[in-house]
């Protein structure tokens, strides 16, 4: 089991927005998160990056637990472990979080270099070929700003993917692409998948969630309320 998650609870200022939501994600599928705003996708994605902490619930990640209801309250990792958990660890935001100042290939190289310690030519041999991959070659030494949506989408993919993260999580990836664009991000996650890649995706695009999901899970007031194929996922809507 890559990820597992159960019985997360978490409130803010006394509301409670997570009530004892429990899921998994294998390796090499993707799983999709989907309800209105406010039903609480987005705090169970930030528990899983760490970004909050749950009051209650377990999180393990790659067989690291990342915190653990015990009889004696939350048990919590250490930052040795913290670290290990965040290398099996990607997130593509929804607003991308590029450096505006650094071109394509130093946005890609960064984390290689600075948090990997790996050498220059080394990490930029790699950024290179996961850009070329995402057809980005021909973008290397771009700034951000020269970009579209989707291709700064692909460089904010690119960064995630270039560490090899085992878990691979999404916040609105389609939110500012076209029809045609977001088909071509289909085939990108669907591709990571196959390598063997756990994806974790939070979406409002229900076209989108059916195509690229494995199995699709519907929230509602910080609960799951069902736990859908695909194709049960595309009668529900057509309904």
């Amino acid at each position: 089991m890559l990820l597992k998650a159960e019985g997360l609870h978490k409130s803010f200022q006394g509301t409670e927005v997570l009530k004892g939501i429990s899921f998994c994600v294998e390796a090499g599928e993707v799983v999709s998160l989907v309800g209105k705003s406010g039903a609480g996708k987005t705090t169970v994605l930030r528990c899983i990056m760490g970004l909050e902490k749950c009051d209650q619930g377990t999180i393990e990640i790659d067989g690291n637990y990342l915190c653990r209801s015990t009889p004696n309250g939350m048990e919590r990792a250490t930052k040795a472990t913290i670290y290990q958990i965040r290398k099996s660890l990607g997130m593509v935001f929804q607003n991308y979080h590029l450096f505006p100042h650094k071109t394509v290939l130093e946005n890609v190289m960064l984390a290689l270099t600075e948090v990997y310690k790996m050498d220059k030519k080394s990490a930029q041999e790699k950024a290179e070929a996961m850009l070329k991959r995402l057809d980005l070659g021909d973008k290397l030494n771009n700034k951000p700003f020269e970009l579209s949506g989707g291709q700064k989408q692909r460089v904010a993919i690119a960064r995630s993917c270039v560490t090899s993260p085992k878990l691979l999580c999404f916040d609105e990836p389609t939110a500012a692409l076209d029809s045609a664009l977001v088909m071509d991000m289909v085939k990108i996650i669907r591709d990571l998948a196959k390598d063997g890649m756990g994806i974790l995706i939070i979406s409002h695009d229900e076209k989108f969630v059916r195509d690229v999901s494995d199995r699709i899970l519907m929230m509602e007031q910080g609960r799951f309320t069902a736990e859908l194929t695909s194709e049960e996922y595309a009668k529900i809507m057509r309904a």
